[in-house]
Order: structure tokens, then sequence, then C-alpha cells
């Protein structure tokens, strides 16, 4: 190959390759993209000095051969191999810069295959807790409850005096509540109207006064022919004083007098009378 169809090629390399390497500055380009032009434009540079090296030895005169000394000879011996070692140089930069001109753009990086598949488990869990919020909440589970021990059995006499000792020792809320379960699991025995009688008092010492004449009205009427109505008239008559009522006290007073004259009641309700005017 002449130095002129190396220039030539030369050349030809250098005027394709500019316009690409004005496009590639016009464009975002990526990192790899860069070092390749980086080393293209020093193989160009390389390939510039090269052939200027060769065109000075080709240019060089060659003196004749027979007058040639001995250390002339040697140096153009030494010359023609450094030509031949610089078109060498020269063809296989010119085939790197081909190789990298016409080397395709990378492609974009692909993702690993990792991400796919995470992205699958990913989609996956949101499905399932998505099934999870609308499933209905369960309904709780009912408490376990302990059955009630079985109360021992008690007679009723047991159970009143229970319920009068309760009251004796001031409990008014205890005892009323034991007299009025004795009541409603005893409700026509001789104790029961008695027990509606202190359910009356402990209201009474309480001062609730009208729950007291309500309590001692279920004596006067469910149990008339009782031992407790003249007591249960009396107190009856004190609350409805107590609570400003003088005139239904002394009616109740009067009535206590006529049914129950000779009672020890009777005799409290007359002086109650002369305290209220009668």
């Amino acid at each position: 190959m002449t130095t002129d169809r190396r220039r030539s090629r030369a050349g030809w390399a250098l005027g394709l390759a500019l316009p690409a390497l004005l496009l590639m500055s016009s464009c975002a380009v990526t990192e790899r993209q860069v070092r390749q032009e980086q080393e293209i434009v020093s193989l160009r540079d390389r390939i510039v000095r090269l052939e200027r090296a060769v065109d000075e030895l080709r240019q060089a005169p060659a003196p004749a051969a027979v007058t040639a000394p001995p250390e002339q000879a040697q140096r153009l011996a030494e010359l023609g191999q450094r030509v031949e070692s610089l078109d060498e140089q020269v063809r296989e930069l010119l085939g790197r810069v081909d190789a990298l001109e016409n080397r395709p753009a990378p492609a974009a990086p692909q993702p690993p295959a990792e991400i796919p598949r995470l992205e699958r488990q990913v989609a996956d869990l949101a499905a399932r807790i998505a099934a999870l919020e609308s499933r209905p909440a369960p309904a709780p589970a009912p408490e376990a409850t302990t059955p009630a021990a079985p109360e021992p059995k008690v007679s009723a006499r047991d159970l009143y005096d229970r319920a009068y000792a309760l009251y004796k020792q001031g409990k008014y809320e205890d005892a009323r509540q034991a007299f009025l379960r004795f009541a409603e699991r005893y409700p026509k025995t001789d104790l029961t109207d008695n027990a509606y009688f202190w359910i009356g008092e402990t209201y009474y010492d309480q001062q609730q006064y009208e729950k007291a004449i309500l309590a001692y009205d279920k004596v006067v009427q469910g149990f008339p022919n009782g031992d407790k109505v003249p007591s249960a008239l009396l107190k009856q008559a004190f609350a409805f004083d107590a609570i400003g009522a003088p005139v239904d006290a002394r009616i109740l007073l009067k009535k206590l007098l006529r049914e129950h004259p000779s009672s020890e009641q009777a005799a409290i309700a007359r002086k109650k009378l002369e305290m209220l005017g009668e």
C-alpha cells in the first residue's frame, strides 16, 4: 500500500467520523459513549502523527548504495523497518477506528431477572391483603361463663332471720335486698307481710318517706288480716307527716284507732293526733 493510498484512506475515515462526532456531541450521551469518543480521538491523533513520520521518512533522499558507508546503510535499513512498523501501526489503528465507529449503540440496560419476580410477589401480597381486609370480622367468641353454684337450701325462717340481722346492723341496703328475695321466694307465708314492713322501715330510716309509704301500703292492702297492719298504718301516718301531708297522716291515724283500737299502736296514734291538733 502506497503512502497516498494510506493518506486517502485515513482522510476518508476522518471525513466519515467527523459528522458522527458532531452529531454525538449535540446529544446526551452515556458515559460509555463518551469514553468511546475519547478513544477514537486519541487513535486518530496517533494516526496523524504516524503518517507524518512515514511521510518524513519517505521524503528523505536515499544515497547511492555504492557510495553509502556501512553506518548510513545500517541507518537506511533501520528507517525501512521503522516505516514498515509505522505502516502496520497505521493499519491497526485504522481497523480499531472502523470497529469503534461501526459499533452499535449500547442497548438500554435490562432490569435484573430478580426484579420481575419480586414485583409478582408484591402484587400477590397486595391481593392477599385486600382479600383479608374485605373479609367480615368474625363474631366474638362467647365468653365462657362459670355456672353459678347451686344455692344451698335454706328454710324460710333462716332466710328471714338473715335479712332481719342485716337490718339490726344498720345495713339497710343489704337488708332491703334480702327481704325482697325472701318475699319473692315465699310470697304467701306468715313472715311475708313482716318482710314488706321491714322493707318500709329501711326506707324510713334512710328518710326516703315516699318509698316507705308504698312499702307499708303493700302490708295494708296485701295482708289486711296480718299482725303487721297496725304498725304499717302508724308508720305510714308518720311518713306522711314527715313529707308535709298532715291531713293524710290524720286520716290514717283515725283508721288505725277505728280498726285496731286495743292495739299498742292505737295509744301512740292518739298522742300523735293530739300533736297534730285533733
